[in-house]
Parts: C-alpha cells; structure tokens; sequence
C-alpha cells in the first residue's frame, strides 16, 4: 500500500508561491501546484476482503490469486503464485484490507483445507471482496421431467446436485434388479428419502476439521503422501453388532456426513451393504450413490445423509432403520466427467442421465474403488479409516486416483467423510487413531509483482520515456496462523535497456523503521531503513537483488499490513555522499540524504511534471515482463501504451479498460 508520504521542507516554500520554469518547447510551466491537487499515478487499489466459511472453532488458511491458478482439467498451473493469503479465526471469519492490482476485477479465493471451497470466482464489488457461506436449502428430488426407465420403471433428472448449486437431492441406487449377469446403470428413484440430508455443523464436526486437516496435510494446507494410513475391509467398513450394552440391537440409524472433497475428478460417492460374516460378491451388490456429484470443495460444508436399508434381498422400500447383522462398504466412482465433459466442459447443470453414463463408464470399465479393496484395480488399497477418540467418530478417506497406477498423489484425502450411529454402536477402538501433530502455527506464503520504471532527468524535465532505471519487484511475503509476518523477501530484477540513460543510477528504498527486522543482501545500508540495492543501473542488466528481512513473533502483523515501501534512484550515485539527486514516486518522501533544495524547481511537482500528465517514476502494479517505452519516446505516444492517456485524462480510474493501460503497448 503506498501512501503519500512527500514532506513539506522549509526550502520548499517557494514551490507554492510563484516558481515560473519553461518547458523544452519554449512554452511557461504552470505554478506548482499544491500538493493535495496533484495526482499519485498509482496503478493499485484497496480494497476490504471479507471472508465467512460458517464454521465455529475451525481456522482455516486461505490464498487469493488475480488469475485463475487452475487448469480447465483441475490441476494447477505453473508458475502462479497468490497474491495475497492469510488464515481465519477461530469461527473461519477474516476480514482486512487487500491491495491489488487497480486492473484486477475478479479475484480467485482458495484454499486447500479440508472442508473449505478449493477455488471460488468473487468479483470486486463496492471496492470489496466477499464471501460468506450460507446453508443450503435441502429439497429431496426435483423432478424436471420423467422419461422412461429400465424394465417400465420411471428415471427422473434434476437439475443440479452438489457440484454447481450446493442443493442436493435424493437417495438413488444403480444396478439393474433384473439381470444380474448384465450390469447396465442406471437410477431409479426411492420414494420415502426425499429429507435424506441435513447440514451438518456441530462443534464436533469443527473439532474434526481441525485434526484431519493438521494430521493429513503439510503445515501450508498442501497435499502429502498418507499411503501409510490405507486400511481394508476390516477396518473401512462398518459393522452393526447383533447386541448393544448387553442387549438384543434391533437396528440402528446410520449417518454419513461428507467432511470435504478435493480431488481433480468429478467424483460419484456411494454405499452397499451385505451380511456380516458373509464373503460377497460386491460386483453383483446393489449400489447406492448419496453423493451424485463431489469434487474440489462441494459440497463446501459437512452434510449429512441417513443411509436406507432395502431388506435382505435389496428388493423392499427404504427405511432409515438398520438391523443388526449387517456390514457398510463404501464405493467412489471417480472422474465421471470423462464421457460427458463435465462442469468444465461450461454445463449449465448436471443431468442425471450425465452422472448415470459417467458412472456406467466407470463402472463397466472395472475403475470403481471400493472399500473392500481384492475388487480394485490390482486389489489396491483406496481408502484410510482412523478414529478420532476425542469425538468417538470413524473418519473415512477416499484416494480418487487408486486405480491411476502413474498419477495418484496417494493422499487418500480427496473424499473424506465420518459415519456416526445411534445408538453408538460402531467405533471400534482396534481401528488406527487420527495422528497426534504437535500444536505448532502453519505458514504460508504470497507474493506481488510490479515494474517500477524512472526517469532519471529531473528536476529539469526529459523526455518523460520511463525506461532510464527499470526494476521487476517481487515480494514473497511469509505469514503465520498466528496472525504475523515472520519474513519479507524483496527481490529486483535490472530490466532496463542497456544505454537508456546518461548517468549512473543506483536503486534503493526505504521502509517503516518498525518494519526492518533483522535485514540481510543490500549493497549499503545508509540508515537503519534506508537501503541502496545496486549502484549502477546499466551495469546490473539481467542482474537480481534480494533483500531479506526476517521478523520475530509478534513483531509485524499480517492484517492489514503497510511497510511504506518507498523505492527511488539516486542519480550520479557516489556511496555514502548526501546532497544527492533522489527520485521518488510521486509524492513520496524524499530521504534525509537527499538535497532538498532541488525539489520542486525545473519540471518537478512532487516528483511529477508540473502540468500533471507525466511522472518522474511509476510503479506498475502486477505485471512483469514490461517492455519499455521507445528510447526518446514520450509515453502515451502512439504504439507506446496510448491508452496512457486515456487513463490520465480520465482522473486515473482503478478499474475499466484504462486501468489497464500498461498491460498494452499498442
């Protein structure tokens, strides 16, 4: 964030009186102006990002891109990084100000914590960022037309399950009743399930949220390899005893509630069920898929869905009441878009006669993962099962990429869901624990980019082409769940082109004397907050400096945070002499080194020409790789960003087509 920081010195009085300069064409430059009427040519903007996930006693890490950091297939893109990042409270809220590039329109908020949204589009709107989560509304099936089914029996679409709208929809199973040698898929409805779901958002879930996500992914929120956890049959599946604290169990209801999904595929997620004890074919089970549609977030809060027995030959009405006896697998058709093109094939709604072909092909391919692992693809295993002691519940993991022998991240996170019972008859202490993390914070990083470009002929006034010093910032700021920033790395890139100016121009900056830390890589440091990077422009071509400066807890805080980074050139560098030339942004502080007298005489207004249309150095938010202004050019010349022009006659708009001026040569 750059503020205005020019510094009204006694030497400068005569600026505001009646200083009368020429300009190169024989023509009066304007008195100087007063400070609060010249514009600060900046290229960013402020805006407030809110954010409200809906849960209570889960903090969750979050980053924001400017670009979409995801492929059309799901996978990230290399080479993009977050350009801003942070964690929630307690209750997943976050709210501060986020400086962003002033062409940005949209944003890209995502994380990779269980449970939270993978990647979400938010435009700015009222110079904010928001999101807030709020429950879904949970119709059982909406029937948007009927058609004819297998054996006469009706099939039903609707119109969008979990993956667009969050809405999710009634139990259907999809095997065909009649012929068992010729497994066709397809869904009938069961009548008698239309409330199957409710959201799920007890303190319990939360407390689950938290372990899964400190246990089974890297201290950033990122994927690891969780191979080491995979369990079988045994432990994966859920067993109802015939007897319960000394008595007959007549039967039981049993709850799956989906915790996150955030695997690539567009995945289909389901149960069957058998007799305990028995050895069955799972091939030839019914299956039922309560979650048509899951992947990267959605459903993006624990649902909750009561599973429904059909009688011992799968032939009898649903009901919620399970009877003793009886063994839960569980079954994930992944990648079902791959027939049907999927959401991002731009489908306005998923049918479920998509799902149903995605699911058939899965299905009739042999790539479904099942629990009960000998019917996978090479008998390999595809789920962890662990409890949690703290909550009693059985936590149960899908990796979608079992049977992608080459591809798999084996992180057996992509589908994560618990099972609960009541009474509470399933926990088996046997079953492996969810692994104790020590309580350390998480850390993140995010990074911004600009090009600062300077014109070195001041005060007199030059040509006003921008291409005398040119340096590619970056900063890669390094944050924790704590709330503090713990190391800022500051690199600059010397990108100018080689003869563009007629003096030796070292770069440096200064920054906030409480933001300096412990700083490490400049050239000189002639104050304690003062640093010179480079001493000769046109000698450190295609050279990088960093500077890095490292922070104890406590000492700088992430929200909101503001280093007053103010970058200049000192013109004719010789280390360690004062009285020097410094050229600033506009309206930036010159440093004490620097000879005030010279402020505001020749062209010079604040470090901007004296008629308001040209700076004497700009900092063009987000971009990299800027090429440079023609040798002797005057920017806003025609094939010289002419849009510059626009945007100056426009008052300097933060958004529309001329905020993106820079982004255009031509």
């Amino acid at each position: 964030m750059r503020k205005s920081l020019y510094l009204l010195s006694g030497a400068m009085l005569c600026l505001l009186a009646s200083c009368v300069e020429k300009e190169p064409d024989g023509g009066l430059i304007n008195e100087t102006p007063n400070v609060g009427d010249v514009s600060d040519f900046s290229t960013e903007k402020t805006v407030t990002l809110n954010i409200d996930y809906g849960y209570s006693g889960y903090s969750a890490g979050f980053n924001v891109y400017i670009e979409n950091p995801y492929n059309e297939n799901g996978t990230k893109k290399e080479g993009i990084e977050p350009y801003y990042g942070g964690f929630t409270d307690e209750n997943s809220r976050y709210s501060a100000s986020m400086v962003l590039p002033a062409y940005v329109e949209t944003v890209y908020l995502c994380s990779e914590y269980v449970g939270i949204p993978r990647c979400m589009a938010l435009n700015i709107e009222n110079n904010a960022v928001s999101y807030k989560y709020e429950l879904p509304e949970l119709p059982g099936v909406t029937m948007l037309s009927t058609r004819a089914g297998v054996d006469g029996e009706e099939c039903y679409n609707v119109s969008s399950p979990i993956r667009l709208s969050n809405n999710l929809y009634g139990l259907y199973n999809n095997i065909k009743k009649t012929n068992w040698t010729n497994l066709t898929t397809y869904w009938a409805y069961n009548s008698g399930v239309d409330n199957l779901y409710t959201v799920d958002n007890s303190s319990e879930t939360s407390v689950l949220l938290t372990r899964v996500q400190k246990s089974l992914r890297k201290p950033n929120g990122d994927k690891k390899n969780n191979s080491n956890l995979t369990s079988d049959s045994e432990d994966t599946n859920i067993t109802i005893p015939t007897t319960y604290d000394g008595k007959d169990l007549e039967s039981c209801h049993l709850d799956l509630v989906f915790l996150s999904a955030s695997g690539e595929y567009e995945n289909a997620m389901g149960y069957y069920y058998y007799k305990t004890g028995t050895n069955p074919d799972v091939n030839r089970l019914p299956k039922y898929v309560v979650f048509p549609l899951t992947t990267d977030g959605h459903p993006n809060h624990p649902v909750k869905a009561r599973l429904q027995f059909y009688g011992e030959d799968y032939k009898d009405a649903g009901t919620d009441d399970f009877p003793g006896g009886y063994t839960i697998g569980w079954v994930l058709f992944p990648n079902i878009d791959r027939t049907v093109g999927g959401w991002f094939a731009n489908y306005e709604s998923w049918k479920i006669e998509d799902i149903n072909d995605g699911i058939g092909e899965v299905y009739k391919a042999g790539m479904a993962i099942y629990s009960n692992s000998e019917y996978n693809y090479h008998a390999k295993k595809g789920c962890i099962t662990l409890n949690d002691d703290e909550t009693g519940r059985v936590i149960i993991g899908f990796e979608d990429q079992t049977n992608n022998v080459a591809g798999s991240d084996n992180s057996f996170d992509d589908i994560l869901f618990y099972v609960e019972s009541n009474p509470d008859v399933i926990y088996n202490p046997e079953r492996p624990d969810i692994p104790d993390v020590p309580e350390e914070p998480s850390e993140d990083t995010y990074t911004t980019t600009a090009t600062i470009a300077f014109e070195d002929i001041w005060p007199t006034g030059g040509d006003y082409d921008l291409n005398d010093v040119i340096v590619e910032h970056g900063r890669t700021i390094t944050h924790n769940s704590n709330g503090y920033i713990t190391k800022i790395e500051d690199s600059f890139k010397v990108t100018n082109l080689s003869g563009s100016a007629e003096y030796t121009d070292a770069f440096g900056f200064t920054v906030a004397s409480n933001a300096v830390g412990s700083a490490e890589g400049a050239l000189a440091v002639e104050a304690n907050n003062q640093f010179i990077m480079f001493a000769d422009a046109q000698a450190s071509i295609g050279e990088t400096f960093v500077l890095t400066r490292t922070f104890k807890e406590g000492d700088l805080a992430s929200k909101n945070f503001d280093d007053e980074f103010n970058p200049f050139i000192v013109i004719d560098y010789v280390p360690g002499a004062k009285n020097r030339k410094e050229v600033h942004l506009p309206k930036m502080a010159a440093t004490s080194w620097a000879d005030a007298s010279q402020q505001g005489t020749g062209d010079d207004a604040y470090y901007v020409n004296k008629n308001g249309k040209y700076p004497f150095a700009i900092s063009l938010e987000g971009v990299t790789n800027w090429i440079p202004v023609t040798e002797r050019v005057t920017i806003g010349s025609e094939g010289e960003y002419p849009l510059y022009n626009n945007w100056v006659e426009a008052g300097m708009p933060t958004e529309g087509k001329y905020a993106k001026w820079y982004l255009s040569k031509e």
